[in-house]
């Protein structure tokens, strides 16, 4: 079998981030955001309105990521 025609390996992650649902408080649509560590104003996708919203602690935001080994610990121990 020649190296284009190969099947391709599975590829594990080489890195993980964090997806916060913070519920529209206008419309009630869940708009996801890739962990905030700032406080922010936010657009909802929905509805296009605007509101604040409270940021996520960086300090457990890098824990998480460390306990993981950056994502590498949660792929399923089947395939790995």
């Amino acid at each position: 079998m020649s190296e284009r025609n190969r099947p391709i390996d599975p590829v594990g992650p080489n890195g993980v981030e964090l997806v916060f649902f913070y519920p529209c408080p206008h419309c009630g649509h869940s708009v996801p955001l890739v962990a905030p560590v700032q406080p922010a104003t936010v657009r909802c996708d929905a509805c296009s309105r605007r509101f604040p919203i409270i940021p996520v602690d960086e300090r457990a935001q890098r824990y998480f990521k460390v306990v993981t080994n950056n994502g590498r610990a949660c792929i399923d121990p089947d395939f790995a």
